[in-house]
């Protein structure tokens, strides 16, 4: 899927003086795991909020919701999983892409 292209901080992108395209299914993977649900106000049950889940001890909830949320968006979920490192690991993808 192509859309406007964010900086790392979530900016526009706007380093070459206009607005920059870019493929955009990992911008829209992250939007959709830092959004909590109300977040969105045209799309209140949109979102994993994935602060909300810091503290947890069991990550199985959080795997739950992150794979609920993009297959709601409508992409294809082959993995979601914890790394040894704690870091969430997601294989994912627009199936039109």
């Amino acid at each position: 899927m192509t859309d406007i292209r964010h900086t790392e901080k979530g900016d526009l992108d706007l380093s070459t003086g206009d607005l920059r395209y870019a493929t955009s299914d990992y911008q829209h993977q992250k939007d959709l795991l830092l959004s909590g649900k109300g977040h969105y106000k045209e799309y209140p049950a949109l979102g994993v909020g994935i602060e909300d889940y810091r503290n947890e001890t069991d990550p199985e909830e959080l795997l739950r919701a992150i794979r609920q949320e993009f297959a709601a968006d409508g992409m294809k979920v082959s993995k979601v999983a914890v790394a040894a490192d704690g870091n969430i690991e997601t294989d994912a993808y627009y199936e039109n892409s």
